[in-house]
């Protein structure tokens, strides 16, 4: 062997021994590495049009986050592959963290298998997995007049016991095949169903009363297509038909801030969870890359969370030219402004108290869980801010960093950022989205 064949291979087998040595790292040790070698960032807020502060208040505890994603539907269109798995439901560089699936509940059984490959994916990481049904099968329904359509469609009354049965059947299906499901809905959007299954309040209030024991799963009350409350209503001032309920399921379309807030429920759901399951925004027609018009994506989440106390928001379809993920498997601007919750803002984390709207164009929501404390900051104004955020009622803060989406960064990270125990302050571009990760001792908890 030469001279220069000996260097080469002492030099191939370093290379090799140190591949193997990273591959052998955990994430956290790879980011105890990155964080060793950081110098403090102090940022420079001298060219802001303003400074200003929010209070984050972590003794002030709302809701519990159950998570975040999206509907996965191969009846419709193409499964996601398993790359598109990755993306969705992994959480590393690249990724979104969804924690939530919605899967379809398709009225002919022999079609229910196509379900399976990402559900079980989508469990494996972590992620709950809930289900909606369009339409009982078809020898369950008939046609009736509704607002002047003779051909709507309604579940006829004396087969309640077999759609039971049938609900039950898929619950069971996915069950026997390696998926527990967390929740079934009894109907996707019965008032607004000129392709689908139409049900009235009467309707919905005699199938959960009578009928809806003979589900062995727990039960999400049907899914209203604008968040119209004549359902929720009923049931929740019905204490037979509230004690069969176990997750309040809702869409987004056309909701406007002021009608998230629901004080009946706040009265009254004591013990059950509240779940946007259904929505995009803007629109569908344009591309989900299209810049500010993606920050809509993060305020109405912002909206929902905030002022509707949702526990999960749920996009309509994951991988869609208008979704979270477009066509090709990559992550979209709106997908990020998902992320911006979905990476941090984790299961069983709580929201807490934070100064919504430290000025007219700027919302903050906040988030404790794992000894952190994650500040979401949306700036969908031309001007730029310093923001300072004042932290109460949790240890003093130990490490921060912020990760900052605009028109031209996704994620875009500033570790090391300069605290003192209780504050931080960063600066947010025009028309962006910043997500701040708060370490401290316990979080306040």
């Amino acid at each position: 062997m030469t001279a220069f064949r000996k260097i080469l291979c002492v030099i191939l087998a370093a290379a090799m021994a140190a591949a193997v040595a990273g591959c052998g790292k955990t994430e956290e040790q790879k980011r105890m590495e990155q964080r060793a070698n950081e110098e403090i960032f102090t940022p420079d807020l001298s060219g802001a049009d303003t400074v200003l502060s929010a209070e984050i208040n972590a003794s002030e505890t709302h809701q519990t986050i159950r998570g975040f994603g999206g509907i996965n539907y191969p009846g419709w269109i193409e499964d996601l592959s398993e790359e598109q798995r990755k993306t969705a439901f992994l959480n590393g560089d690249g990724q979104l963290g969804f924690t939530v699936l919605r899967i379809h509940v398709d009225p002919d059984r022999n079609n229910w298998e196509r379900e399976l490959e990402t559900a079980k994916y989508a469990q494996e990481q972590g992620a709950v997995i809930f289900a909606s049904p369009w339409n009982p099968p078809a020898d369950m329904c008939e046609k009736f007049t509704h607002n002047g359509n003779p051909n709507a469609q309604r579940l006829k009354h004396d087969r309640y016991a077999d759609y039971a049965a049938h609900l039950n059947d898929f619950v069971t299906f996915m069950r026997d095949n390696g998926v527990e499901l967390y929740a079934i809905s009894i109907q996707n959007e019965p008032d607004y169903a000129d392709e689908w299954t139409w049900w009235s309040t009467d309707e919905i209030m005699d199938f959960i009363k009578n009928y809806s024991d003979a589900i062995d799963c727990r039960v999400m009350s049907p899914e209203a297509f604008q968040y119209r409350k004549d359902f929720y209503n009923a049931i929740l001032n019905d204490e037979d038909a509230l004690s069969k309920i176990d997750v309040f399921g809702t869409h987004f379309y056309g909701t406007q801030k002021h009608d998230m807030a629901y004080p009946l429920f706040e009265e009254k759901g004591a013990g059950k969870e509240l779940w946007m399951t259904e929505v995009y925004v803007p629109d569908s027609s344009t591309d989900a890359d299209v810049w500010p018009q993606a920050i809509e994506v993060a305020v109405n989440m912002h909206d929902g969370l905030v002022t509707g106390n949702m526990q999960a928001y749920v996009w309509w379809y994951i991988r869609r030219s208008y979704g979270p993920m477009k066509e090709d498997g990559t992550i979209s601007k709106r997908g990020y402004m998902m992320a911006h919750f979905s990476k941090f803002v984790r299961p069983e984390y709580v929201r807490i108290g934070a100064t919504e709207n430290p000025v007219s164009g700027v919302s903050v929501s906040a988030y404790k869980g794992d000894g952190k404390i994650v500040v979401v900051a949306i700036n969908h104004t031309l001007a730029k801010y310093g923001q300072e955020f004042k932290l109460s009622g949790a240890d003093a803060i130990s490490y921060a960093e912020s990760y900052t989406t605009n028109m031209n960064e996704n994620l875009a990270r500033t570790g090391n950022i300069a605290h003192t125990d209780d504050s931080l302050s960063i600066l947010m571009g025009p028309e962006s989205v910043t997500t701040v990760v708060i370490e401290t001792a316990a979080a306040g908890e």
